[in-house]
């Protein structure tokens, strides 16, 4: 069982640090000059350097739910790091003008996910959006094995509301409205 979580988790990680969702996630927040951005993302499946160097008059900030993710950092001159421990991201409410959220919800239990969602929501400023790229339902049956593949890594109670599409109305209970698809990928 270890061998095969090990495994899992390598290819995990390959399959979903590398894809267009990052590319059109990144070219969807698009920054203005002067706006401040807070990314909160998944271990190994973050764009905030990216963006950074991409957008050099944003100002970005880094999140990482798991403490896992404090190894590495990049060291850049509109790139911070912030801690969030236990879901609490340690910045004072409307402090960003764009919150992106990469793959970081998936692994979370239901309701450390609307814990985090409203955290996303209270630092986030009013009229900010939220840029959000996660697992969605399946829209083939055949399409979930990966996704039911993270009930593996995460347990199955993570995986749950992804496969059969909840997770979304967890945005609306987090306080966002309203709340659209923008985009599905396979």
């Amino acid at each position: 069982l270890r061998l095969f979580r090990m495994t899992l988790g390598v290819g995990y990680r390959f399959a979903f640090k590398t894809g267009l969702w990052r590319d059109e996630l990144i070219d969807a927040v698009a920054p203005r000059a002067g706006e401040r951005i807070l990314e909160i993302s998944a271990e190994g499946f973050s764009s905030c350097a990216e963006l950074a160097r991409r957008y050099p008059t944003a100002h970005f900030t880094a999140a990482h739910p798991k403490a896992s993710a404090a190894g590495a950092f990049v060291t850049l001159g509109n790139l911070e790091h912030l801690p969030c421990c236990e879901g609490r991201i340690q910045a004072g409410g409307a402090s960003f003008d764009k919150v992106v959220c990469a793959l970081a919800l998936h692994a979370l239990q239901p309701r450390e996910k609307v814990a985090l969602l409203k955290e996303m929501r209270r630092v986030l400023r009013s009229g900010g959006t939220l840029h959000l790229a996660d697992f969605d339902s399946p829209s083939m049956p055949r399409k979930g094995t990966a996704l039911r593949a993270t009930g593996y890594l995460f347990g199955p109670d993570s995986a749950k509301p992804h496969l059969d599409g909840t997770w979304f109305n967890m945005i609306e209970q987090a306080g966002f409205a309203p709340v659209g698809r923008l985009k599905t990928c396979s």
